[in-house]
């Protein structure tokens, strides 16, 4: 009797332990089954996280998902809903502005022919008819383009060019001119030339405070033909030099009527940048130019920042450092120009820099000893300092090996404003050496 009731007692106890067991693996979450909820919790959280703006994503990040979003199926971490959040919008504002840095806007910038052809001509000497005097005379041209947009009508009877001039510098002015480009007719049998005469005219535009005023009208000579009309506006533009933004009105007439300007190729739809109207400008400056103050105007206001800028770019373009020959222990040669090979490209320099790429720019070494020879023009100090210095170097330095003749280069470039400029920079290549 009393094994028959401890036996039962003890199946008891089991049944007991083994019910208790069975209800808390069940009352634990399971991830398996729970996948869908946890996957719903998720997707709310993505919905209260603010989207990242579409100028601010990488254009390899579209299919994937924020971090931190990314979670794995074997190991689900419960955070409460209110941190997670939190951390999710610190996550996704860190990750923008990281790849805001990795992917920054950069404007393509084309130069026109003309800005291409001034400058093969103006370089090499070699002036063409097309050439303007004011041209010839400058050491300066800047060209502006164009900002407008057409209306949407059906009959575009006016345009309006705008120009951005804040950053020309208003000194040593010679020329402006507007350059609008007129593409090929549409139907150039519609209109003979016995028939008509078309012309076109320039206005200032109109403002609350002034009137438009004609500034020039001149024919269009053969309307099936593309070509570029050129206005000479520097009489307008003497007296509005100092105003930050041009704005200029065309209209063309035949026969006192009115036309499409499309009709004419004007229409500025779809258009390169090269094919867009520009203004020009052309100036000669006084004052001698330093190349130094364009790279400062690209990089920075400070030394340290053109270094950085520089080497940053360099580093950009993982271009290799030149493996610069150790120097002999043979004897010092006398002063003489050498070989500077300056390329613009390696040095990371050709994304604003259109031409040229690479120049010969030559630089001076060698010992100025007593006598100084005839040919490296010696001054009157520089000859009592060899002196002075041949017999005691102790006391008295050598003088130093120096450029004593250098002549200009003409450079293309793209200023820090997206205009193309064309600039002769002086004392930018050694012609002779000297002792001083």
């Amino acid at each position: 009797m009393n094994v028959r009731a401890l036996f039962s007692v003890s199946c008891a106890l089991l049944c007991i332990t083994l019910v208790s067991q069975t209800f808390s693996l069940e009352t634990k979450p399971k991830i398996t089954s729970s996948g869908a909820n946890n996957g719903a919790k998720i997707s709310r959280i993505s919905a209260d996280v603010p989207r990242i703006p579409a100028e601010t994503k990488h254009p390899h990040s579209a299919a994937r998902a924020p971090s931190g979003l990314t979670a794995r199926t074997s190991r689900v971490k419960i955070v409460p809903a209110t941190h997670q959040r939190e951390s999710e919008k610190r996550s996704v504002k860190s990750k923008g502005k990281t790849e805001e840095k990795e992917s920054p806007k950069q404007l393509i910038v084309t130069p026109h022919d003309y800005m291409l052809s001034l400058y093969w001509s103006l370089s090499t000497g070699r002036m063409n008819r097309s050439t303007m005097h004011e041209a010839g005379m400058a050491d300066t041209i800047t060209s502006f383009v164009d900002k407008g947009q057409d209306e949407h009508v059906p009959l575009l009877r006016r345009q309006r060019y705008y120009f951005n001039i804040s950053s020309l510098e208003k000194e040593g002015l010679l020329g402006a001119e507007l350059r609008i480009l007129r593409k090929l007719f549409i139907d150039p049998h519609r209109l003979s030339a016995t028939e008509s005469r078309t012309y076109l005219r320039l206005y200032t535009c109109a403002t609350s405070k002034q009137r438009a005023m004609l500034l020039q009208t001149q024919p269009i000579e053969n309307r099936s033909i593309p070509k570029w009309e050129v206005f000479d506006i520097w009489k307008l533009f003497k007296s509005f030099r100092n105003t930050v933004q041009l704005c200029f009105e065309l209209e063309a007439m035949d026969r006192g009527r009115p036309l499409d300007l499309r009709s004419l190729g004007l229409d500025r739809s779809g258009r390169q940048n090269k094919e867009k109207a520009f203004f020009v400008v052309f100036s000669h400056t006084k004052k001698h130019g330093l190349f130094y103050n364009e790279i400062k105007a690209r990089s920075g206001h400070d030394n340290k920042t053109v270094y950085e800028y520089l080497f940053t770019q360099r580093r950009m373009r993982r271009a290799p450092l030149p493996r610069v020959k150790k120097p002999g222990r043979g004897p010092k040669t006398r002063c003489n120009r050498k070989q500077l090979h300056v390329n613009f490209k390696e040095m990371g320099w050709d994304d604003w820099i259109i031409a040229p790429l690479e120049y010969e720019a030559f630089h001076c070494d060698g010992i100025c000893d007593f006598p100084i020879r005839s040919h490296l023009e010696p001054t009157n100090h520089a000859i009592i300092q060899t002196l002075m210095n041949s017999m005691d170097s102790h006391l008295t330095p050598p003088t130093c090996c120096v450029p004593t003749r250098l002549s200009p280069i003409s450079i293309l470039y793209i200023d820090a404003a997206n205009n193309v400029v064309y600039k002769q920079y002086e004392d930018m290549v050694v012609e002779s050496c000297g002792c001083r």
